[in-house]
């Protein structure tokens, strides 16, 4: 069955290789944006009966996600068939609940503005919790880089040698994977928090002395949890610190945080893009993972040997 496959303005490198591994080339698509800040998503061809596959790397800011919207009714009122939005990272995937009394579920209100707008699917990488699924009527296939990261660490490290550590015990589940496949010691974190992105107090539970330490998250982001922990692992005796995370939000002063810290290495896949990276971040690629997943629904084949 073939579609057509088009890119977000600020995602043009990414989509260019999903499209060349799904060997369809990348459609026209203009988007305009008008001197007041206003956009508009223009098709230069037809996409009447077609399947569209929208590819969009939509980190804040807010214009990124605001063009996905406004792209998808495009392609609806152009009669798409069917349109499938590729969004490798999920803004607002951390406000999945209330935490406070008058606080907003706004992972929720993402979900309803993408079914409104008309999207009949979404892929996506490494949800921050997978309680977002359940925020959508429409069909989410759920993607994760843990086969890719597996495959990264035998390539990289001598596993006799090697201690998995979660950053918190939220992780653990995840931890737990990765263990069952390579097979080597793991650690946790245990840390309280003062406020978002800020900590009061951090300890290790797990033998880490001599070990060369992997730490493994979905995201970071101002990288106060990795620096202070590869920081309190070094004290705690261990050889190397190094850490993967799928998301590189990487805001604040999260590049200068990292290339001062402790850590020997950091990789973070490429569903955000960036420019200019400090030596010790490193990029493992998502696009072949996207790729393969994009083509088995279009052919109505099943994900599962993707997991």
């Amino acid at each position: 069955m073939k579609f057509k496959l088009f890119s977000l303005s600020g995602s043009l490198p990414y989509s260019t290789e999903v499209a060349s591994k799904c060997k369809t080339p990348l459609g026209k698509m203009k988007t305009h944006v008008f001197s007041d800040g206003e956009l508009n998503v223009v098709f230069d061809e037809s996409i009447r009966g077609d399947i569209v596959v929208l590819v969009g790397q939509v980190q804040l800011p807010y214009h990124h996600l605001f063009e996905m919207f406004v792209a998808i009714d495009a392609a609806r009122r152009a009669s798409a068939k069917e349109i499938i939005c590729v969004l490798p990272y999920l803004p607002h995937s951390r406000q999945e609940r209330k935490d406070d009394t008058r606080s907003a579920i706004s992972s929720r209100l993402i979900a309803d503005f993408i079914e409104h707008a008309g999207a009949d699917r979404v892929i996506t990488l490494d949800m921050h919790s997978t309680a977002i699924m359940g925020f959508y009527k429409i069909p989410i296939d759920h993607l994760s880089m843990h086969n890719n990261y597996i495959e990264h660490i035998k390539k990289h490290f001598d596993l006799k040698n090697l201690c998995l550590c979660s950053p918190d015990f939220g992780g653990l589940k995840r931890i737990k994977a990765y263990k069952s496949a390579l097979n080597c010691d793991m650690a946790v974190i245990h840390k309280e928090r003062l406020s978002p992105n800020q900590i009061n107090s951090m300890e290790i539970i797990g033998d880490v002395k001599g070990k060369d330490v992997v730490i493994v998250d979905d995201m970071i982001d101002t990288g106060g949890t990795i620096c202070k922990a590869s920081e309190l692992l070094k004290q705690q005796g261990a050889k190397t610190v190094n850490a993967y995370c799928t998301h590189g939000v990487l805001s604040g002063d999260a590049l200068k945080n990292i290339s001062t810290s402790a850590i020997d290495l950091l990789y973070i896949s490429d569903t955000i893009s960036h420019q200019n990276l400090p030596d010790k971040i490193k990029v493992v690629s998502s696009v072949e993972l996207i790729s393969k997943a994009i083509q088995l629904i279009i052919e109505g084949k099943s994900l599962q040997e993707l997991f």
